[in-house]
């Protein structure tokens, strides 16, 4: 889905949008703002594709004054480790 997601972030600047692209082996001026990753074993890649995403948003949530760690529309909805229901 690679060429995928790069066509959408290549619209979406079209359409007047900041895109920031996080990945390995991206075009040069593929968006405004490009976090290169570097090669990885494939058992390993889960961990490079969302550790970029999730830095990102701490960071956008301190910048805002946030606080990431708290739910803001719903409380928790997991009571324990087995599933949605208790008991």
């Amino acid at each position: 889905m690679r060429e995928s997601d790069l066509a959408v972030a290549r619209d979406l600047r079209r359409l007047g949008a900041s895109v920031m692209l996080i990945g390995q082996h991206l075009p040069e001026g593929g968006a405004d703002l490009v976090f290169r990753l570097p090669e990885v074993l494939a058992d390993w890649q889960f961990l490079i594709d969302i550790i970029p995403a999730q830095l990102a948003a701490e960071g956008l949530s301190r910048l805002s004054g946030v606080d990431c760690d708290s739910f803001k529309l719903c409380p928790y909805i997991v009571e324990d480790d087995f599933g949605l229901l208790s008991g």
